[in-house]
Protein backbone atom coordinates (compact mmCIF):
# COMPACT_ATOMS: atom_id res chain seq x y z
CA UNK A 1 0.00 0.00 0.00
CA UNK A 2 1.09 3.78 -0.61
CA UNK A 3 -0.32 7.03 0.36
CA UNK A 4 -0.39 9.87 -1.71
CA UNK A 5 -2.00 13.67 -0.18
CA UNK A 6 -3.57 14.76 -3.02
CA UNK A 7 -4.03 19.12 -2.68
CA UNK A 8 -7.24 19.23 -4.76
CA UNK A 9 -10.01 17.06 -4.93
CA UNK A 10 -10.01 17.48 -8.82
CA UNK A 11 -6.69 15.25 -8.80
CA UNK A 12 -8.49 11.96 -7.86
CA UNK A 13 -11.36 10.51 -10.20
CA UNK A 14 -14.68 11.12 -9.14
CA UNK A 15 -15.70 7.65 -10.00
CA UNK A 16 -13.02 5.96 -8.21
CA UNK A 17 -13.51 8.30 -5.02
CA UNK A 18 -16.88 7.99 -4.49
CA UNK A 19 -16.66 3.77 -4.69
CA UNK A 20 -16.05 3.91 -1.23
CA UNK A 21 -18.76 6.40 -0.09
CA UNK A 22 -21.71 4.36 1.24
CA UNK A 23 -25.20 4.86 2.17
CA UNK A 24 -25.63 8.46 3.98
CA UNK A 25 -22.55 9.33 2.97
CA UNK A 26 -23.51 12.69 0.88
CA UNK A 27 -20.68 14.99 2.77
CA UNK A 28 -17.62 12.43 1.45
CA UNK A 29 -19.14 12.85 -1.83
CA UNK A 30 -16.86 14.00 -4.77
CA UNK A 31 -19.14 16.65 -5.98
CA UNK A 32 -19.62 17.88 -2.17
CA UNK A 33 -16.01 18.61 -1.19
CA UNK A 34 -15.61 20.03 -4.48
CA UNK A 35 -18.18 22.65 -3.82
CA UNK A 36 -16.72 23.03 -0.49
CA UNK A 37 -13.28 23.27 -1.54
CA UNK A 38 -14.55 26.16 -4.55
CA UNK A 39 -15.43 28.50 -1.56
CA UNK A 40 -13.50 30.52 0.23
CA UNK A 41 -14.10 29.51 3.94
CA UNK A 42 -12.12 31.51 6.47
CA UNK A 43 -8.59 30.47 5.99
CA UNK A 44 -9.02 27.18 5.20
CA UNK A 45 -6.70 24.60 3.21
CA UNK A 46 -8.07 21.31 1.53
CA UNK A 47 -5.64 18.35 1.47
CA UNK A 48 -6.80 14.49 0.54
CA UNK A 49 -4.91 11.60 1.98
CA UNK A 50 -5.72 8.37 -0.10
CA UNK A 51 -4.46 4.93 0.54
CA UNK A 52 -3.91 2.81 -2.57
CA UNK A 53 -3.40 -0.39 -2.99
CA UNK A 54 -2.00 -1.89 -6.23
CA UNK A 55 -3.16 1.16 -7.89
CA UNK A 56 -6.58 1.51 -6.61
CA UNK A 57 -8.66 3.59 -3.79
CA UNK A 58 -8.80 1.08 -0.88
CA UNK A 59 -9.34 4.17 1.91
CA UNK A 60 -9.57 8.43 1.68
CA UNK A 61 -10.35 11.25 3.96
CA UNK A 62 -10.50 14.91 3.52
CA UNK A 63 -8.33 17.37 6.41
CA UNK A 64 -8.36 21.02 6.35
CA UNK A 65 -6.04 23.89 8.04
CA UNK A 66 -8.41 26.21 10.24
CA UNK A 67 -7.70 28.84 12.80
CA UNK A 68 -10.43 28.41 15.97
CA UNK A 69 -11.14 30.47 19.08
CA UNK A 70 -10.47 27.68 21.58
CA UNK A 71 -13.32 29.52 23.64
CA UNK A 72 -15.87 29.27 20.77
CA UNK A 73 -18.10 26.93 22.92
CA UNK A 74 -17.10 29.16 26.07
CA UNK A 75 -20.46 30.51 27.79
CA UNK A 76 -20.93 33.33 30.19
CA UNK A 77 -18.45 34.88 32.20
CA UNK A 78 -15.42 32.77 30.78
CA UNK A 79 -16.61 33.90 27.41
CA UNK A 80 -16.90 37.45 28.22
CA UNK A 81 -13.06 37.56 30.08
CA UNK A 82 -11.66 35.61 27.04
CA UNK A 83 -13.58 38.54 24.48
CA UNK A 84 -11.62 41.03 27.23
CA UNK A 85 -8.59 39.71 26.84
CA UNK A 86 -8.67 39.38 22.92
CA UNK A 87 -9.54 42.94 22.54
CA UNK A 88 -5.80 43.52 24.11
CA UNK A 89 -4.18 40.59 22.30
CA UNK A 90 -6.26 39.44 19.15
CA UNK A 91 -4.35 35.99 18.93
CA UNK A 92 -5.12 35.15 22.45
CA UNK A 93 -5.89 30.96 22.14
CA UNK A 94 -6.44 31.15 18.84
CA UNK A 95 -5.94 27.82 17.57
CA UNK A 96 -4.65 27.17 14.14
CA UNK A 97 -5.19 22.99 13.74
CA UNK A 98 -5.37 20.72 10.86
CA UNK A 99 -8.94 18.79 10.97
CA UNK A 100 -10.25 15.63 9.54
CA UNK A 101 -13.56 16.47 8.63
CA UNK A 102 -15.63 18.82 6.58
CA UNK A 103 -15.41 22.39 8.22
CA UNK A 104 -19.16 23.12 6.79
CA UNK A 105 -20.79 19.73 8.10
CA UNK A 106 -21.17 16.95 10.96
CA UNK A 107 -19.66 13.93 10.10
CA UNK A 108 -16.58 12.25 9.59
CA UNK A 109 -15.08 11.76 6.27
CA UNK A 110 -12.76 8.45 6.85
CA UNK A 111 -14.11 5.48 3.97
CA UNK A 112 -12.77 2.09 3.32
CA UNK A 113 -13.27 -0.19 1.14
CA UNK A 114 -15.11 -3.29 2.19
CA UNK A 115 -12.02 -5.58 2.28
CA UNK A 116 -8.70 -5.60 4.05
CA UNK A 117 -7.56 -4.59 7.08
CA UNK A 118 -9.52 -1.03 8.18
CA UNK A 119 -6.95 -0.02 11.18
CA UNK A 120 -3.87 -0.38 9.14
CA UNK A 121 -5.41 1.55 6.89
CA UNK A 122 -6.60 3.92 9.38
CA UNK A 123 -3.00 4.08 10.51
CA UNK A 124 -1.61 5.16 7.09
CA UNK A 125 -4.48 7.98 6.78
CA UNK A 126 -3.55 8.92 10.35
CA UNK A 127 0.12 9.27 9.43
CA UNK A 128 -1.13 11.29 6.12
CA UNK A 129 -2.85 13.93 8.22
CA UNK A 130 -0.16 14.18 10.74
CA UNK A 131 2.71 14.81 7.68
CA UNK A 132 -0.01 17.20 6.45
CA UNK A 133 -0.10 19.04 9.68
CA UNK A 134 4.12 19.05 10.10
CA UNK A 135 4.26 20.09 6.38
CA UNK A 136 2.12 23.12 7.47
CA UNK A 137 4.06 23.69 10.78
CA UNK A 138 0.47 23.38 12.91
CA UNK A 139 0.47 21.11 16.11
CA UNK A 140 -2.66 20.39 16.81
CA UNK A 141 -4.56 17.69 14.74
CA UNK A 142 -8.41 17.07 15.44
CA UNK A 143 -10.56 14.16 13.84
CA UNK A 144 -14.42 14.98 14.28
CA UNK A 145 -16.84 13.93 14.27
CA UNK A 146 -18.51 10.74 15.56
CA UNK A 147 -21.53 9.06 16.60
CA UNK A 148 -21.25 6.66 19.29
CA UNK A 149 -21.75 3.36 17.35
CA UNK A 150 -18.38 4.21 15.43
CA UNK A 151 -16.32 5.09 18.35
CA UNK A 152 -15.31 1.23 19.09
CA UNK A 153 -13.48 1.01 15.59
CA UNK A 154 -12.29 4.97 15.57
CA UNK A 155 -11.24 4.39 19.68
CA UNK A 156 -7.94 3.37 17.72
CA UNK A 157 -7.02 6.70 17.33
CA UNK A 158 -6.00 6.75 21.30
CA UNK A 159 -3.52 4.53 21.04
CA UNK A 160 -2.17 7.12 18.40
CA UNK A 161 -1.86 9.62 21.30
CA UNK A 162 -4.89 11.62 20.41
CA UNK A 163 -7.38 12.67 23.77
CA UNK A 164 -11.53 12.12 23.91
CA UNK A 165 -13.43 15.00 23.65
CA UNK A 166 -16.92 15.80 22.42
CA UNK A 167 -18.58 18.48 20.16
CA UNK A 168 -21.92 19.70 20.45
CA UNK A 169 -24.49 17.51 20.85
CA UNK A 170 -26.59 17.30 17.56
CA UNK A 171 -30.33 17.15 17.68
CA UNK A 172 -32.29 14.44 15.77
CA UNK A 173 -35.38 13.50 14.86
CA UNK A 174 -36.28 9.81 13.88
CA UNK A 175 -39.06 10.26 11.45
CA UNK A 176 -41.92 7.71 12.16
CA UNK A 177 -45.19 9.06 10.77
CA UNK A 178 -46.73 9.82 7.50
CA UNK A 179 -47.59 12.75 7.36
CA UNK A 180 -47.38 16.79 9.01
CA UNK A 181 -50.65 16.15 10.41
CA UNK A 182 -50.21 12.41 11.63
CA UNK A 183 -46.67 13.92 13.51
CA UNK A 184 -48.89 16.90 15.31
CA UNK A 185 -51.13 14.60 16.19
CA UNK A 186 -49.19 12.39 18.05
CA UNK A 187 -47.99 15.40 20.41
CA UNK A 188 -49.09 16.67 23.35
CA UNK A 189 -51.96 19.31 23.42
CA UNK A 190 -49.54 22.38 24.40
CA UNK A 191 -46.88 21.33 22.29
CA UNK A 192 -49.52 20.76 19.05
CA UNK A 193 -51.37 24.35 19.96
CA UNK A 194 -47.72 26.04 20.17
CA UNK A 195 -47.13 24.94 16.78
CA UNK A 196 -50.80 25.81 14.83
CA UNK A 197 -50.39 29.37 16.40
CA UNK A 198 -47.06 29.94 15.00
CA UNK A 199 -48.10 28.94 11.41
CA UNK A 200 -51.48 30.69 11.80
CA UNK A 201 -49.49 34.37 12.78
CA UNK A 202 -46.61 33.53 10.29
CA UNK A 203 -49.25 32.99 7.44
CA UNK A 204 -51.32 35.60 8.67
CA UNK A 205 -48.46 38.43 8.34
CA UNK A 206 -48.27 37.04 4.69
CA UNK A 207 -45.22 35.00 4.84
CA UNK A 208 -44.66 32.33 1.75
CA UNK A 209 -42.67 29.08 1.97
CA UNK A 210 -41.32 27.72 -1.12
CA UNK A 211 -38.80 24.63 -1.83
CA UNK A 212 -35.59 25.39 -3.99
CA UNK A 213 -33.27 23.16 -5.25
CA UNK A 214 -32.11 25.60 -8.12
CA UNK A 215 -30.65 28.81 -5.93
CA UNK A 216 -27.54 30.20 -7.25
CA UNK A 217 -28.89 32.94 -8.04
CA UNK A 218 -30.18 34.09 -4.37
CA UNK A 219 -26.20 33.74 -3.08
CA UNK A 220 -26.19 37.08 -2.05
CA UNK A 221 -29.28 37.41 -0.18
CA UNK A 222 -28.64 33.95 1.42
CA UNK A 223 -25.29 35.27 2.34
CA UNK A 224 -26.93 38.38 3.90
CA UNK A 225 -29.62 36.66 5.89
CA UNK A 226 -26.69 33.58 6.83
CA UNK A 227 -24.57 36.62 8.32
CA UNK A 228 -27.60 38.11 10.73
CA UNK A 229 -27.83 34.34 12.05
CA UNK A 230 -24.21 34.91 12.14
CA UNK A 231 -24.01 37.88 14.14
CA UNK A 232 -26.95 37.01 16.18
CA UNK A 233 -25.26 33.23 17.62
CA UNK A 234 -24.05 33.37 21.15
CA UNK A 235 -23.59 29.68 21.65
CA UNK A 236 -21.28 28.69 18.25
CA UNK A 237 -19.74 31.15 15.11
CA UNK A 238 -16.05 29.63 13.37
CA UNK A 239 -17.24 29.29 9.65
CA UNK A 240 -17.73 32.53 8.02
CA UNK A 241 -19.47 32.16 4.63
CA UNK A 242 -19.42 33.98 1.46
CA UNK A 243 -22.04 34.07 -1.48
CA UNK A 244 -19.63 31.38 -3.57
CA UNK A 245 -20.64 28.70 -1.04
CA UNK A 246 -24.73 29.24 -1.74
CA UNK A 247 -23.56 28.88 -5.24
CA UNK A 248 -21.10 25.93 -5.54
CA UNK A 249 -23.85 23.78 -3.42
CA UNK A 250 -26.50 24.91 -5.57
CA UNK A 251 -24.75 24.02 -8.67
CA UNK A 252 -22.16 21.21 -7.10
CA UNK A 253 -25.24 19.05 -5.70
CA UNK A 254 -28.08 20.44 -7.66
CA UNK A 255 -30.83 17.60 -6.45
CA UNK A 256 -29.17 16.63 -3.59
CA UNK A 257 -29.55 19.98 -1.83
CA UNK A 258 -32.27 22.16 -1.59
CA UNK A 259 -33.32 25.52 0.95
CA UNK A 260 -36.78 25.94 1.52
CA UNK A 261 -36.97 30.03 1.25
CA UNK A 262 -39.43 32.59 3.19
CA UNK A 263 -40.28 35.16 1.47
CA UNK A 264 -42.58 38.52 2.83
CA UNK A 265 -44.10 40.28 -0.16
CA UNK A 266 -41.60 38.59 -2.56
CA UNK A 267 -38.23 40.13 -0.55
CA UNK A 268 -36.13 36.58 1.20
CA UNK A 269 -36.56 36.99 4.90
CA UNK A 270 -35.28 34.06 6.18
CA UNK A 271 -34.10 30.17 4.29
CA UNK A 272 -32.89 27.05 5.53
CA UNK A 273 -30.39 24.98 3.45
CA UNK A 274 -30.64 21.54 3.55
CA UNK A 275 -28.55 18.09 2.38
CA UNK A 276 -30.64 15.25 1.01
CA UNK A 277 -28.91 12.10 1.76
CA UNK A 278 -30.33 8.77 1.52
CA UNK A 279 -32.42 7.96 3.91
CA UNK A 280 -31.71 11.24 6.06
CA UNK A 281 -32.12 15.16 5.59
CA UNK A 282 -29.71 17.21 6.79
CA UNK A 283 -29.99 20.98 8.07
CA UNK A 284 -26.70 23.00 7.58
CA UNK A 285 -27.55 26.57 8.15
CA UNK A 286 -30.12 29.07 8.38
CA UNK A 287 -30.60 32.78 7.46
CA UNK A 288 -32.85 35.20 8.89
CA UNK A 289 -34.20 38.78 8.60
CA UNK A 290 -34.59 39.84 12.48
CA UNK A 291 -36.68 42.65 11.66
CA UNK A 292 -39.51 40.31 11.06
CA UNK A 293 -38.44 37.02 12.76
CA UNK A 294 -39.62 37.63 16.14
CA UNK A 295 -43.30 38.54 15.32
CA UNK A 296 -44.03 36.44 12.70
CA UNK A 297 -41.80 33.19 13.87
CA UNK A 298 -39.99 32.51 10.77
CA UNK A 299 -37.41 30.41 12.74
CA UNK A 300 -39.75 28.30 13.90
CA UNK A 301 -41.79 27.85 10.61
CA UNK A 302 -38.88 26.94 8.81
CA UNK A 303 -38.09 24.51 11.43
CA UNK A 304 -41.86 23.34 11.03
CA UNK A 305 -40.92 23.11 7.22
CA UNK A 306 -38.07 20.97 7.19
CA UNK A 307 -39.58 18.33 9.37
CA UNK A 308 -42.65 18.32 6.82
CA UNK A 309 -40.30 18.10 3.83
CA UNK A 310 -38.34 14.96 6.10
CA UNK A 311 -41.50 13.20 5.95
CA UNK A 312 -43.03 13.96 2.78
CA UNK A 313 -39.70 12.70 1.17
CA UNK A 314 -39.53 9.14 3.39
CA UNK A 315 -36.62 9.86 4.78
CA UNK A 316 -36.16 8.03 8.27
CA UNK A 317 -33.96 10.58 10.21
CA UNK A 318 -33.68 14.31 10.56
CA UNK A 319 -30.51 15.82 11.24
CA UNK A 320 -31.23 19.52 12.53
CA UNK A 321 -27.42 20.26 13.58
CA UNK A 322 -25.78 21.26 16.92
CA UNK A 323 -26.94 24.95 17.77
CA UNK A 324 -30.47 26.09 19.10
CA UNK A 325 -30.84 22.84 20.29
CA UNK A 326 -33.95 23.76 22.60
CA UNK A 327 -36.45 24.49 20.15
CA UNK A 328 -35.03 21.82 18.57
CA UNK A 329 -36.03 19.14 21.76
CA UNK A 330 -39.54 21.33 22.08
CA UNK A 331 -40.36 19.28 18.30
CA UNK A 332 -39.49 15.58 19.54
CA UNK A 333 -35.68 15.57 18.55
CA UNK A 334 -33.44 13.75 21.03
CA UNK A 335 -29.64 15.29 21.76
CA UNK A 336 -26.99 12.86 20.20
CA UNK A 337 -23.10 13.29 21.36
CA UNK A 338 -20.77 13.59 19.14
CA UNK A 339 -16.88 12.78 19.80
CA UNK A 340 -13.81 13.77 18.71
CA UNK A 341 -10.24 13.17 19.28
CA UNK A 342 -7.57 15.11 19.63
CA UNK A 343 -3.79 15.55 19.56
CA UNK A 344 -1.01 17.94 19.88
CA UNK A 345 2.08 16.78 19.26
CA UNK A 346 4.08 18.73 22.31
CA UNK A 347 3.73 15.89 24.39
CA UNK A 348 2.99 18.63 27.49
CA UNK A 349 0.47 20.54 25.83
CA UNK A 350 -1.55 17.35 24.58
CA UNK A 351 -2.12 16.68 28.03
CA UNK A 352 -3.05 20.41 28.45
CA UNK A 353 -4.91 21.99 25.07
CA UNK A 354 -7.55 19.10 24.83
CA UNK A 355 -8.06 19.58 28.49
CA UNK A 356 -8.66 22.93 28.19
CA UNK A 357 -10.95 22.73 25.49
CA UNK A 358 -13.03 20.19 27.05
CA UNK A 359 -13.09 22.56 29.88
CA UNK A 360 -14.85 24.60 27.24
CA UNK A 361 -17.80 22.21 26.34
Amino acid sequence: MEVKIHSSIREIEERKWDALGGRNRLICTHRYLEAVERSPINDCRFFYPVVYEDGEIVAHTCVYSIRTELDAFARGMVKRTFDGIRRLRPDFLILHSVECGTPVALGNTLSFRGDGDRAERLQLLVRAVEQVADDLNIRILLFRDFFEDERPFFDHLLTEGYRPLNNLPCARLDIRWSSFAEYLDSMRSSYRHKIMDRRKKCEAAGIRFDVLTDFASLAPDLARLWRNAYDHAVEYKREFLLPAFFENISDGLRDRASIILARRQNQPVGFALLLHDDTSLEWLFCGLDYEYNREDYIYFNLLYRIIDLAIGRGCRQLNLGITTIIPKLDVGAVAVPLHMYMKHTNPVLNRIVPFLFRSMT
